[in-house]
């Protein structure tokens, strides 16, 4: 590095040229020792220095943009320590917003939430500190071992965007469903502690609270029940299962999928009508009747755009 480099407040190197490539299986040799080693990480390296250490009032983000400047992905929690850091852009689009965040057993065998892969091209890698930004340029590659029109790759990203953002306005709901179904819990456990002999009203209007909260959960989303999944499977379910069927492959979507997707979204469209009229109407009427027993009102939220 240069001494203006060092004495700079940061700077974003040069990314090589990221392979968007696909893994399968192969045939294999037999020899006399198994030879393993590390995968390179998948997608665009992005390297950068940092002078300083920035403080949690510092803004810092690292984001990929496309041609347009508009937003494919912003990094999550990306490294920020003194000196050069290195991360990786896996060259898809920012994930669906998550009913809650995953656990390290499940993003160490799943991965963290992921969205569509991006289309092979031009994009910017925008590293902000503070007031300063710094950009390069990272160009995205398909793999050459695969045949695919570019057509077909923009139709499998167009209906691979649809389903995620679908599947955030589901998340979103369930969400806040479950916001409010531990809120009306805490509220039956705190009545009993504070009253030896609670309201027969409100101790059975709380327990019909949470079972109509929980007959909306099961109309959106299947239930899972200790280590094994109960319930049919709904809509949530469905296009979280479709997402990944048409992400998982270098071609458009089939005829019968994109049926499949026509069929989802009357379904879709109802469940999230019928969750933003519980936002609208019943849980204000909800606050009221709390409001005349004196006991703690749930904490709410706008509709949710879908």
């Amino acid at each position: 590095m240069s001494t203006a480099i060092l004495n700079g407040e940061g700077h974003l190197f040069p990314v090589r040229p990221a392979l968007r490539f696909t893994t399968r299986f192969t045939r294999y040799g037999i020899g006399d020792k198994v030879f393993t080693g590390p995968n390179p990480p998948y997608g665009a390296l992005i390297s950068y220095y940092l002078k300083d250490k920035p403080d949690d009032k510092t803004a810092f983000k690292v984001q990929i943009l496309d041609r347009a400047g508009k937003l494919v992905q912003e990094i999550e929690k990306p490294a920020k320590e003194k000196g050069l850091n290195r991360i990786t852009w896996n060259l898809r689009f920012g994930g669906a917003e998550v009913r809650r965040p995953p656990s390290e057993e499940e993003t160490a065998f799943t991965g963290p939430p992921r969205g569509p892969q991006v289309l092979p091209g031009t994009y910017t890698v925008k590293l902000t500190i503070g007031s300063r930004t710094f950009e390069e340029r990272v160009e995205v590659r398909l793999d050459p071992t695969i045949s695919v029109p570019l057509n077909d790759l923009q139709a499998q990203l167009d209906l691979a965007l649809t389903l995620r953002d679908m599947q955030s306005a589901a998340n979103t709901v369930l969400r806040f469903l479950d916001s409010i179904k531990d809120q009306l819990k805490h509220t039956q456990t705190t009545v009993k502690t504070l009253n030896k002999e609670p309201d027969k009203d409100l101790t059975k209007a709380l327990e019909d609270y949470v079972k109509e909260v929980e007959a909306l959960q099961d109309r959106i989303a299947r239930r899972s029940e200790g280590l094994g999944i109960g319930g049919r499977v709904r809509v949530a379910d469905q296009i979280g299962g479709l997402f990944f069927a048409i992400d998982g492959v270098n071609a458009a979507p089939t005829p019968y999928q994109r049926q499949y997707v026509s069929e989802i979204q009357p379904e879709f469209r109802l469940r999230m009508d019928e969750a933003n009229k519980f936002i609208r109407e019943k849980v204000p009427q909800w606050n009221e009747k709390l409001r005349e027993w004196n006991a703690p009102t749930l904490t709410t939220r706008k509709p949710v755009e879908f």
